[in-house]
């Protein structure tokens, strides 16, 4: 009984939790909302400071996960809210998960890289750049080259290099442009020397675009941006920014932030990835809701080709002027040109931001609750339903509990599982940003709370939101730490209808579990996902994919084969071959699923009229080596179930 009138008293509290804004509890009048005339500034998920980078892993070298004992690890710095805490729940959590232990004494330290096969030289080139280019925008070192010709596939790429394991070809030299007339005068000369440009802005890239081809016999030169980073203009009346490609998400946003400004795209990789590399590979933010993909951010994109500088004229919100050049930097990946400058629109910061989570039984009632947001027409910024699998390894992830904390926390599962009924292997959760005016973020809470109780679901309050937020940004760190214990691990990602989330996401865990056993994986394999956009149509879903190496005798093959398999079933399913990470090389072999021949055609004699010398040769997406449509036929249509059938009359059935 005591525990029952305990549990009547603090529900309130436990479900609704404190509303967080710009990381502190605060509180201003009915509302309850932090505003100021500016907005509210930076979103302090992130840390906006510079730092030191790792050479080949992600991220800066101030920050990383390790053992602190045995069964403990911690996240070293202070750049993310993780850091400096202990994390206790994390390596139970993995050996629960993957069925395999884990310790320091199984940690492998990471093996020399041997040195560089000696660099191709093309002299007549060297020696007209040397006119262009200083002596301090040009590195030939082993270093730069080797950092140049990899991003941060996992596998692939981070998990060899680990293991001193190099790529078979790598750049040549490394070049850092410091205006368009260098890139302009660069393209021309390797088009004149028969020389290779491959594009480089953050060397985040996850689809294995930045890898030079095996054959390429040329010398092959990568073209750093990030020394063009300044804000060209700032046009307050017309609401845009004209900004350099080679800038960081980070920086953008923070030189934003300072004019009470922000361009709202906000991804996972902001703190490291470049405005040219989210215009090459159609990227994607958490707050697209609000702010629209890149496509919809950018008016318009300058790429300097061999023939000339392609962008429309005069600039404009909207144009009627027949097919439009403007589209040709999305998507390139590096093989049309180099992206050097971007218009984009801009907005005024928020003057409110929320955070909130919403915790529900099962996935399907989790995706009823995105349903019936879309359907309602409110736009939180980011709304985002992770699996049971990924819901545990935000908790797995929290500091050390103090004493009222650990008490609250056991309130918290007891009413949930004992009162509620919630079934601690299947819940789910929700995470929210909301943010506007004031009234709007009331608003859209008073929706939120609604339709998640329509759905079945819970509040979970704002701070396992700004906490589910904030995890994003640990993810890439976890997966290194994994790494160096033989852990496998990658992410990938489609857009589906919303009739095909179920069928996609069970034949993905059906196929795994089969794969695993089939290829002798130690323990059991691991898969998350979430559901990180929200259209009228579909979403995108996110899958983490991995398992346990220790005793394949070529584990980094052995993970090729079982993910060549899983994208496979994802389009078999009904599901896109991207959502936002572009085709690059590792999704290539599905092209002809995602173009009809035809498309193909038009797109590959673009590109000759383009670049006739095949200057851009990263060999990326369709401009890649031919392959013969008639052995990559497109999936079959996906299976529906007759209950699937006879609930959606689009499918035949009964309306």
């Amino acid at each position: 009984m005591a525990i029952l009138l305990l549990l009547l008293v603090l529900v309130p509290v436990l479900v609704a939790g404190v509303y967080v804004v710009r990381g502190r509890a605060v509180g201003n009048g009915r509302d309850g909302a932090h505003h100021r005339p500016g907005g509210i500034g930076h979103d302090q998920s992130y840390d906006p400071s510079p730092g030191v980078r790792y050479a080949h892993l992600w991220g800066y070298e101030d920050t990383r996960f390790e053992f602190c004992s045995p069964r403990i690890v911690q996240v070293t710095g202070s750049r993310y809210p993780l850091a400096g805490h202990e994390l206790p729940r994390f390596i139970p959590y993995v050996e629960q998960l993957l069925d395999v232990a884990v310790g320091p004494d199984l940690v492998e330290k990471a093996a020399a890289i041997p040195a560089l096969p000696a660099p191709v030289r093309n002299e007549p080139f060297l020696t007209e750049i040397e006119a262009v280019f200083s002596a301090s925008q040009v590195e030939a070192g082993d270093e730069p080259r080797l950092i140049h010709s990899h991003g941060q596939l996992s596998v692939d790429e981070i998990y060899r290099i680990l293991r001193g394991r190099i790529p078979k070809r790598v750049v040549d030299l490394v070049v850092y442009p410091e205006s368009e007339q260098q890139v302009l005068e660069l393209v021309r000369a390797a088009e004149r020397h028969d020389v290779v440009l491959i594009p480089y802005g953050g060397g985040t890239n996850v689809s294995g675009a930045l890898k030079c081809p095996d054959d390429e016999r040329r010398m092959i030169v990568s073209v750093d941006m990030q020394r063009m980073s300044r804000i060209l203009e700032l046009n307050r009346e017309n609401n845009w920014v004209i900004v350099e490609a080679g800038i960081t998400g980070k920086e953008l946003e923070r030189l934003l932030n300072e004019q009470g400004l922000t361009g709202g795209h906000i991804p996972d990789s902001i703190e490291l990835s470049t405005l040219g590399g989210w215009i090459a590979t159609y990227a994607s933010g958490m707050k697209k809701n609000r702010y629209g993909n890149i496509e919809d951010i950018v008016l318009e994109a300058v790429l300097i080709t061999p023939r000339g500088e392609v962008r429309s004229m005069p600039l404009n919100p909207r144009c009627s002027i027949g097919v439009q050049a403007r589209g040709l930097p999305f998507g390139s990946e590096g093989s049309l040109g180099i992206i050097t400058r971007a218009v984009l629109a801009v907005r005024p910061l928020p003057r409110v931001r929320r955070y909130g989570s919403f915790v529900f039984p099962q996935f399907d009632a989790g995706v009823r609750f995105l349903r019936a947001v879309q359907e309602s027409g409110m736009r939180p910024a980011s709304l985002r339903l992770t699996n049971n699998t990924e819901f545990r390894l935000g908790h797995a992830v929290t500091p050390r509990s103090t004493w009222w904390q650990s008490v609250i926390g056991r309130l918290k599962r007891y009413y949930l599982l004992r009162i509620k009924g919630f079934d601690i292997e299947r819940m789910v959760a929700a995470t929210a940003v909301i943010e506007g005016t004031a009234a709007e973020v009331r608003q859209q809470r008073r929706v939120l709370a609604r339709l998640s109780r329509e759905a079945g679901g819970l509040s979970g309050g704002s701070e396992g939101g700004r906490r589910g937020y904030q995890v994003t940004f640990a993810i890439a760190y976890i997966r290194d730490f994994l790494n160096t214990l033989g852990i496998l691990g990658e992410t990938f990602e489609t857009s589906a209808p919303w009739d095909r989330i179920g069928p996609i996401t069970s034949a993905v865990e059906r196929e795994l579990a089969e794969l695993g056993r089939a290829h002798g994986v130690s323990g059991r394999p691991y898969l998350s996902y979430r559901i990180s956009q929200i259209y009228p149509a579909g979403v995108c879903i996110y899958f983490t994919m991995g398992f346990c190496g220790r005793g394949l005798e070529q584990p980094d093959r052995t993970y090729q084969r079982i993910e060549h398999r899983l994208r496979e079933v994802v389009l078999e399913q009904g599901g896109s071959l991207s959502h936002h990470h572009g085709v690059g090389k590792i999704r290539q072999p599905f092209i002809h699923r995602a173009h009809s021949p035809g498309a193909i055609r038009a797109l590959r004699a673009m590109k000759a009229a383009m670049d006739p010398a095949n200057v851009f040769a990263a060999a990326n997406n369709v401009f890649g080596p031919e392959q013969d449509s008639a052995t990559h036929p497109p999936p079959p249509p996906p299976v529906h179930t007759e209950a699937e059938q006879a609930a959606n009359p689009a499918l035949g059935g009964r309306s």
